[in-house]
């Protein structure tokens, strides 16, 4: 699957489009197809790592999770079992 990836804090220069293995699902979550996505301030905030207060919460030197981004309009394609 394809997503826009992130390998260090800065601006929207640091986002890249690279192919990534699609995630395991757990039992109590969703895996959606993602037709756009928005970029809201805490979004980018995590992605600029500023306050840097953030990143004692998404990691020091870089971002724990490489892809940013919160909201989301998708369709559903597989859920775990519950």
């Amino acid at each position: 699957m394809q997503a826009v990836v992130q390998d260090a804090y800065g601006s929207a220069g640091v986002l890249r489009l690279a192919r990534i293995a699609p995630p395991e699902i757990a039992g109590n979550e969703v895996l959606l197809r993602v037709r756009a996505a928005g970029l809201d301030r805490g979004t980018w905030h995590l992605m600029t790592g500023r306050p840097y207060l953030v990143r004692l919460v998404s990691g020091i030197r870089k971002p724990r999770n490489p892809v940013p981004g919160l909201d989301v309009p998708a369709w559903s394609l597989r859920s775990g079992r519950r």
